[in-house]
């Protein structure tokens, strides 16, 4: 039978709300001496008290639980790396401070609208929004903090976002291209994130950085299979250079280059997005754009923390914190100078 907090109150000789206080916290006003709270707890020990996490949420309301949005998250994998890199930065975040962590598959499977705000969560970090009507009305009407991870400053009003510059990165990505000779450049990405908020703005700042240099830029939205490139072996291959949304989207580009006997970089250069471990087991080594991803999930859950803390406390919130962070170019063996000028 379970051991409840006025069983331990009844074998110490003292009241329900001494042992509250004690074991939970609770009851400030509650005077209880070092003798006594000692006794308390070794009694608590003794009788196996487990403390009823329920009912203290009820109490504090708050559920020690933050809530990651993946709007179209499948599986983890080697072959899908922005998955672990932002979870690891999440979890470092969360796990320190004693507060859990769940995907919310409601949302990721199209659930209905009030799955966010239905108690389960005391905030949500959510990630790479496709901005539905759906999500935009779940996000403008939580009655719980949320931050935003990959959309850019201002897509909600009133929602923190924490944001790779896009812009800057594809200036870099086209500078590169463009000093090693490449004039036909696209950019791929799949049909999933051609919808998402961080899918469109890439390829805005694709276009944008392409221009800039004097290119006429093409996007491509392929599949898992990638069949399309059996284009890129023959003598007037469409392109010489692939910019891909991501680590994941190179991964399959490389795989099919592969398949279809399409040498990569002789006959295609490569360029992914994100560089994190992954790209240094690929064939060839990817050449990728370095988002700091694990930094920014740090970052990102520490100020949703802070705004569950305020929330709670009745506090008024701090203005709107929006971080836009700094991306690189790692140079592997992926790119060089195209075969046909």
């Amino acid at each position: 039978m379970r051991t409840t907090i006025r069983d331990i109150a009844a074998a110490a000789g003292v009241s329900a709300m001494a042992v509250s206080a004690v074991l939970n916290g609770t009851g400030r006003n509650v005077k209880v001496s070092a003798e006594k709270a000692e006794l308390i707890r070794r009694l608590a020990g003794e009788m196996r008290y487990q403390p009823n996490i329920l009912a203290r949420s009820l109490r504090n309301r708050r559920t020690g639980m933050v809530g990651v949005v993946f709007q179209h998250f499948d599986r983890l994998g080697s072959e899908k790396p922005y998955y672990p890199q932002l979870l690891n930065g999440v979890m470092s975040a969360l796990f320190p401070e004693d507060v859990a962590l769940a995907l919310c598959p409601r949302l990721v499977l199209g659930g209905a609208a009030g799955s966010i705000s239905d108690g389960r969560f005391d905030g949500v970090l959510w990630c790479r929004p496709d901005f539905t009507e759906a999500s935009l009305e779940e996000i403008q009407n939580s009655s719980i903090p949320v931050v935003m991870m990959h959309a850019p400053p201002g897509s909600v009003p009133g929602v923190p976002t924490f944001c790779a510059d896009n812009e800057g990165a594809m200036r870099i990505v086209l500078k590169h291209l463009v000093g090693l000779g490449h004039r036909l450049i696209a950019f791929v990405i799949d049909p999933i994130n051609e919808h998402t908020v961080e899918g469109i703005a890439r390829r805005d700042a694709f276009m944008h950085a392409a221009f800039a240099v004097g290119v006429a830029p093409d996007v491509l939205v392929w599949g898992d299979d990638c069949s399309a490139i059996t284009e890129y072996s023959s003598d007037r291959p469409p392109h010489t250079a692939l910019v891909c949304f991501s680590d994941t989207v190179a991964g399959q580009v490389l795989t099919a280059c592969e398949r279809y006997e399409v040498s990569v970089p002789r006959d295609l250069s490569v360029v992914g997005f994100d560089s994190g471990s992954f790209c240094e087991n690929t064939r060839p080594r990817l050449t990728s754009v370095h988002q700091p991803v694990e930094k920014m999930a740090y970052a990102a859950t520490r100020h949703l923390l802070a705004l569950i803390r305020e929330s709670a406390e009745g506090k008024i919130p701090a203005p709107i914190v929006s971080s836009i962070y700094d991306c690189g170019l790692d140079i592997r063996e992926s790119t060089a100078a195209p075969r046909i000028p």
